[in-house]
């Protein structure tokens, strides 16, 4: 396979988002592949993807030692003895969370890159898929904010966060001001019923890797619940009031990364996700709008930019707002689920006493009370 970037020079390609652009499938595969990367003359610097995303947490500002651990708090210094280490192996970074990095950050970030020819990448998919997208990630995230109001934010341009890191053109200009144009890569999403793969090889493409030497043996995605397993989560997020101050201390485990995404994500979709039918001239627009500036800036474009134009939609595919009995439904089939899970995790355990099986009905019970109205 033909490299796109110059086989002579010792090179470090930053993959800086965007987020859900199929970022969770190519990490996956990239930490999954030290080997075949290591065979092909790329590494991942630092131990870990969560290593990663302390590095995003670093440069947005956003590290607490009173909640991340130690090796966290110095993350920037390991990445600088990472890179200062002899050899000759290019470098590889992925995580979507530095596409919103400030530009002052950016340029004190590439300053640690100065014996490396620097090229980022950029993956991007139609904003018609993204704001539906964000907003679920926004929610498993701690946000109680209704579709409406999300959607209502974004067309008005006050949703800042979605902006900084889905306006790939800005992305883009924020991370390539200090390169040539063609070490900036744009690497579009395929639109859906392309073939699985498709997205791999426009990102190896890009990079200068072969896919057939990385291993899908341990490829995860990021699964998308359905609207009303999603206003389920919303309304769980009012609930929670105060608890779980700092999302990093036990909502991500516990609601996130187990309520969210196994349980609720594994629920049948009865109504999927999508944009509004009357913002699609909206997106529309403002998808050109941002295609123009990709190709007025003369960056390397890895697919094809059609792609980030979003299609019609789907007539047969109405969207409504989910009901009380919808999301009472929903919660009813995740208790059953955790239930299962439980009894499965706890056989020849303790049977819960009567009083504790009394708690959680009443306090069942006032769920249901006031999700019915």
């Amino acid at each position: 396979m033909t490299s796109r970037l110059a086989p002579e020079t010792r090179r470090c390609v930053l993959h800086v988002g965007s987020p859900k652009t199929g970022t969770t499938y190519l990490q996956s595969v990239l930490w999954g592949s030290r080997d075949g990367l290591r065979e092909q003359g790329f590494r991942l610097p630092l131990r870990s993807l969560e290593d990663h995303f302390f590095l995003t947490l670093a440069l947005r500002g956003r590290l607490d030692a009173a909640v991340d651990p130690p090796q966290a708090l110095v993350v920037l210094d390991r990445l600088r003895k990472d890179v200062a280490m002899p050899g000759s192996e290019h470098l590889l970074v992925s995580h979507e969370l530095l596409a919103p990095v400030e530009q002052e950050r950016v340029d004190a970030f590439l300053d640690l890159f100065t014996d490396f020819e620097v090229h980022v990448l950029i993956t991007a998919r139609d904003l018609a898929r993204q704001v539906p997208s964000e907003w679920q990630q926004h929610v498993k995230t701690r946000s109680n904010v209704t579709y409406q109001a999300f959607v209502e934010r974004v067309v008005e341009r006050q949703a800042q966060h979605f902006w900084s890191v889905q306006d790939v053109a800005s992305v883009a200009q924020r991370w390539g001001s200090r390169l040539p144009p063609d070490r900036v890569h744009i690497v579009t999403v395929p639109p859906a019923g392309a073939p699985a793969d498709l997205l791999l090889t426009r990102f190896c493409s890009a990079v200068g890797l072969d896919p057939s030497g990385l291993s899908r043996d341990q490829s995860a995605t990021n699964d998308s619940m359905g609207y009303v397993q999603t206003e389920l989560l919303r309304r769980i997020n009012l609930a929670l009031a105060d608890r779980f101050p700092n999302p990093r201390q036990g909502y991500n485990r516990t609601v996130k990364f187990w309520f969210a995404e196994r349980v609720l994500a594994e629920q049948p979709a009865k109504q999927r996700l999508v944009l509004p039918p009357e913002r699609w001239d909206w997106c529309r627009a403002v998808s050109r709008e941002i295609v123009e500036r990709i190709e007025q800036a003369g960056y390397d474009v890895v697919g094809d930019l059609a792609d980030l134009i979003p299609a019609e939609p789907h007539a047969d595919e109405p969207m409504h707002t989910p009901s009380n009995a919808d999301v009472a439904d929903a919660a009813i089939e995740a208790i059953i689920s955790m239930l299962e899970e439980r009894n499965q995790s706890t056989r020849g355990a303790a049977i819960p006493s009567q009083r504790t099986v009394a708690r959680f009905r009443e306090s069942a019970s006032r769920v249901a009370r006031r999700w019915r109205g």
